[in-house]
């Protein structure tokens, strides 16, 4: 019997409604601080068994990375290693025509290896970048963590979580300073896996990959990222794998939300906020897993953990991403951006999505929910149909509501979005696209979910006056979700 690991993931702002760009997503991160990131109690010096061991290098201010505050026992996860034959990126993605990179042969994994902290640096290094996030809609906030370069040309793989609600992404090589601007390739949310490719790279040295389905108990690592989100040369953090296979469930702080992760590396190395995104190497130099998460226990510092995507399953996911194969859990590219903002509903009736909305705000509110959970309507007053947000933590439950029996009740319109310039306000309801009709938020969610930036759709919806209104918008590009 294994853990699986319950808790909660410090991250900032309220949760993207469902029908921004057709998926449910979340925004930057803030710790306890107020900044970008946050993670659960860190504990200082190496993460190696050696308590004597300095305490590694810190650079500021807290950045992305899950957090898990609270252990509970429960089932095994599967292990998800599965190996890649190669593919090329398509053209159309703007990518990379280098092959994602599968296995390799571990050689540095077994038990009894040591790990020379500078040796493997050295190595892993010049592979590694700052990734730093500019968050849209989101009060101006920024998302620091750490991404690998996987081919020579300029593609980076990252965690999803890092460039969340990212409008624009810049990327630092650590060992030479050079700043890229980077494009999204492609994400999965649900294995927290994202894809860049860097703007104008060429010749770029890639990390060297290892094979985590290779990975045993007691395998010396070392986690290498952007701590506290500094920047610069990467913080070190040394450590063994003590346990493999793991599931871990961190829960979105800001909207309750909770996410689960299949097959983790559990390593005792100190990783911290700003690391995610970055390598957890072997002995040999190899990158064996992505840094993700952080765990504290009830028993206190000792009981930090750390948590890595292996390998291989994020290597899986990159090679969809390149290779164009969108799928349920996979987006190319970023998708299309109405503007809207509605409730997390199933629904029917806008009636009952306001009175559930209110509950889900007292409900928060009793908890000590997450600040801007029912704040105001950004320009306007709360309730009375503003005309648009800049920010999508200032909503509230819209009062006076349209009178529609059925579709997605707008809680609120991100100004310079299509859906604001087509004049749609905080209580109006969505009813039908291109002809189709909106029964409920969900389904506004899964027509928009395929529709890419650029996309002209035909949208109807019902004023809070009763007014039937109809309209042609052009679909902007959505944040990274």
């Amino acid at each position: 019997m294994q853990d699986d690991e319950t808790g909660t993931e410090p991250r900032g702002g309220t949760g993207w409604p469902a029908a921004v760009h057709g998926e449910t997503a979340g925004t930057g991160e803030t710790g306890g601080t107020g900044e970008t990131g946050g993670i659960g109690p860190g504990a200082p010096g190496g993460g190696d068994g050696d308590p004597a061991e300095p305490p590694r290098r810190r650079r500021g201010r807290r950045v992305a990375l899950y957090a898990i505050v609270a252990f509970l026992a429960a089932g095994l996860g599967a292990a998800a290693t599965v190996g890649l034959n190669g593919g090329q990126v398509p053209a159309t993605t703007g990518a990379s025509s280098r092959e994602v990179p599968g296995p390799q042969n571990d050689v540095g994994n077994t038990r009894g290896d040591s790990l020379n902290k500078a040796y493997v640096a050295a190595r892993v290094e010049p592979g590694v970048v700052d990734i730093d996030a500019a968050i849209q809609y989101s009060g101006g906030t920024s998302s620091e963590g750490t991404g690998m370069v996987i081919s020579a040309d300029g593609l980076v793989l990252t965690n999803n979580h890092v460039i969340d609600g990212a409008k624009t992404i810049k990327v630092t090589l650590v060992t030479t300073g050079r700043v890229f601007q980077a494009t999204v390739v492609g994400y999965d949310a649900t294995h927290d896996v994202a894809l860049l490719k860097l703007n104008g790279a060429a010749r770029l040295k890639a990390v060297a990959v290892g094979n985590s389905a290779q990975v045993a108990l007691g395998t010396p690592v070392l986690a290498l990222g952007n701590a506290q989100g500094q920047g610069g040369l990467p913080a070190l953090a040394a450590g063994i794998i003590n346990s493999l296979d793991k599931t871990i469930s961190p829960t979105d702080e800001s909207t309750g939300a909770t996410e689960t992760l299949h097959g983790m590396l559990q390593t005792s190395a100190n990783i911290v906020s700003g690391d995610s995104g970055g390598p957890l190497a072997n002995s040999a130099g190899q990158v064996i897993g992505m840094d993700t998460a952080n765990a504290s226990g009830s028993q206190g510092t000792s009981s930090v953990l750390g948590f890595a995507i292996p390998i291989n399953t994020a290597l899986s996911v990159a090679h969809q991403i390149a290779a164009g194969q969108a799928r349920a859990a996979v987006q190319i590219g970023l998708p299309g951006f109405l503007g809207v903002l509605v409730p997390q509903s199933n629904s029917t009736s806008p009636a009952e999505q306001a009175r559930q909305q209110r509950q889900d705000i007292r409900q928060q509110q009793q908890g000590a929910g997450p600040p801007g959970s029912g704040a105001g309507t950004g320009n306007g007053q709360p309730g009375q149909g503003a005309s648009c947000t800049s920010n999508d933590a200032d909503t509230s439950v819209p009062s006076p509501i349209a009178p529609a029996s059925s579709g997605a009740l707008v809680d609120g319109v991100l100004c310079g979005t299509a859906a604001a310039a087509a004049g749609l306000i905080s209580g109006d309801v969505v009813t039908a696209v291109n002809g189709r009709p909106v029964t409920t938020p969900g389904s506004l969610t899964a027509m928009m979910s395929g529709l890419h930036p650029g996309t002209k759709v035909k949208l109807s919806w019902e004023t809070v006056s009763g007014q039937n209104k109809t309209g042609t918008l052009t679909l902007g590009v959505a944040p990274a979700r």
